[in-house]
């Protein structure tokens, strides 16, 4: 008897959320300055007068996790293991949305959960990424199915903890107004400029009642006329740590998803072309290395597209290799030497699965010429 479709992502959840788990404990503490003092700060104050960094404005996640027991490294941890997983389960259900096959969406999902955006909050959990990492896929996938309230409601609420939740709002209203359906991008539009709205309010409330501010030589990503936080990034980075930062975001999915865009569906590859400009925003205002992650919803579906055109083993070995590298560079596990190997061989498989996937789209065009020549 075939698992009911609608059953098909809770399962997948649980297996995530216990592979996450173990990388979890796994992941050292990072070495470096994080966000973990003011967010905890936050959770414990509520309201923390005079703060001035970015991150103070972020505050559902820490309201929420500040009310729960236990040690806070725990809560936080357990609160990325629970966002990723269903981040990664909502990614299947978006795909079966878009008509895709299930092995395509099991594909998809694999490579949301153990890709770098993911495993790399769980070495540092202290932040609301993984909660916009799961937002993404859940709003599209409502908004796909008609669902617009939840996913407004998801919005307005999201973007107390990153703005970011209000990009699948407005993605969705260029993509309506691309196929000409005016009412329901106006429906989607309104409804993002509710979740702005919101977030404009709570920003001011925070600055004139507690005397919040953004720090603006520390972040910078308030600071649109010299470049934000991109002219920042750019600046404390050399050129190779750069195009280190950019290749780990994707890794082999550089190659595998333009690629896939020959094999999308319509919808998938129009929400790709208006999504284009607002990831360029979100560049520009936050570190291009993190926020290129968010977008984790339409660039999985589509690498996953190319690896369902070849042999199980193939694709599978991919995302295995995918995984491993990723336990480096996102959960930074001690592992360089493997995870090296992994990642060079993730690119030659993925080469492998391209030319496959198109070598098959070649023979299936030819065989569809004769077709319609035959039957001529």
């Amino acid at each position: 008897m075939r698992t009911p479709i609608a059953a098909r992502p809770a399962a997948l959840f649980v297996v995530f959320a216990a592979a996450l788990a173990a990388i979890a404990w796994a992941s050292p503490a990072p070495n470096r300055v994080t966000d973990r003092e003011l967010y905890e700060r936050t959770a414990a104050q509520i309201v923390v007068p005079d703060c001035s960094d970015l991150q103070c404005f972020r505050v559902l996640v820490p309201w929420v996790l500040g009310r729960l027991p236990g040690p806070s490294t725990v809560r936080w941890k357990a609160y990325a293991v629970a966002a990723n997983a269903a981040a990664a389960a909502m990614v299947f259900a978006l795909c079966l949305t878009f008509g895709v096959s299930r092995r395509c969406a099991a594909l998809a999902s694999a490579l949301s959960a153990f890709g770098f955006g993911s495993l790399y909050t769980l070495h540092d959990s202290f932040t609301s990424d993984p909660l916009m990492y799961a937002i993404g896929p859940f709003a599209t996938d409502a908004l796909l199915g008609g669902r617009t309230a939840a996913a407004a409601a998801v919005g307005i609420v999201g973007v107390t903890a990153k703005e970011f939740a209000a990009a699948p709002l407005y993605a969705f209203a260029a993509f309506c107004a691309l196929e000409r359906r005016w009412r329901d991008a106006l429906i989607a539009f309104a409804s993002g400029n509710a979740a702005f709205l919101v977030w404009a309010l709570l920003t001011i409330a925070l600055m004139l009642g507690f005397h919040y501010m953004y720090g603006w030589n520390g972040n910078g990503s308030a600071d649109f006329a010299h470049g934000a936080a991109l002219a920042l990034w750019l600046r404390d980075q050399s050129a190779r740590g750069i195009a280190f930062a950019m290749f780990n975001e994707f890794g082999a999915l550089y190659l595998l998803a333009p690629v896939g865009l020959l094999f999308a569906p319509d919808a998938l590859r129009r929400l790709v072309l208006v999504s284009v400009p607002i990831a360029a925003v979100f560049c520009y205002v936050q570190q291009p290395d993190r926020a290129l992650w968010n977008f984790h919803y339409l660039v999985t579906p589509l690498a996953a597209l190319v690896l369902a055109r070849s042999a199980p083993v193939l694709a599978w070995t991919v995302v295995g290799l995918f995984a491993v590298g990723n336990l480096r560079v996102g959960a930074q596990l001690p592992i360089a030497g493997a995870a090296r190997v992994a990642i060079a061989l993730s690119m030659v498989c993925a080469g492998a699965a391209i030319v496959l996937a198109l070598t098959d789209a070649r023979r299936g065009a030819v065989a569809a010429r004769q077709a319609i020549g035959v039957r001529s």
